[in-house]
């Protein structure tokens, strides 16, 4: 998956930037959220827990998700400390790594360099835990339309290719 690249974009109002990581921390932090107050599960993962997890790249932005006794909030990493960093080589292979959702993609990267982790590591056991309930329970009936889409789409970009390799080849000709 190639994440495309737009301007990175600080929205003052909303304290979030347009950077692919950002949007996504942010967007797991509303699920969390979610699940604080849905989940039992989730509820006693996070209850009577204070601690602060930054995830971020080495070399730019970074966000902090807060867990603080059972309620969930996000900011942009400043001066408060975080018990867990996790610092990723970039936004995009971030994202992946974090869309994966696979603890071991995190073991993969630290072992490649990819991935730098300082503090608590217990919270990065958390941490993979609490991915494990972040992905939505979808019904049977839309899956199977979202595989059914995704191959459709999937054909569709194929013959899309065809169409313009073929094109490019009768102008190259005509030239």
């Amino acid at each position: 998956m190639k994440i495309p690249h737009f301007p990175v974009l600080k929205l003052p109002l909303i304290g979030v930037s347009t950077d692919p990581l950002d949007l996504l921390l942010v967007a797991l932090t509303l699920r969390m959220k979610q699940l604080a107050r849905l989940s039992p599960e989730f509820v006693e993962m996070v209850y009577n827990k204070k601690f602060r997890i930054e995830i971020g790249v080495i070399e730019g932005m970074a966000r902090q998700i807060i867990v603080d006794h059972g309620k969930i909030s996000s900011e942009p990493a400043g001066d408060e400390k975080a018990d867990l960093k996790l610092k990723f080589k970039d936004s995009e292979y971030a994202v992946k790594t974090l869309l994966k959702g696979d603890p071991t993609a995190f073991m993969t990267g630290m072992q490649a360099g990819n991935i730098k982790i300082e503090g608590d590591f217990s919270l990065l056991m958390w941490f993979n835990q609490a991915a494990k309930l972040l992905q939505p329970n979808i019904p049977k009936p839309i899956r199977i339309r979202i595989r059914q889409l995704g191959g459709l789409l999937s054909q569709k970009s194929a013959s899309n290719k065809d169409q313009q390799s073929d094109s490019s080849k009768k102008i190259s000709t005509s030239l």
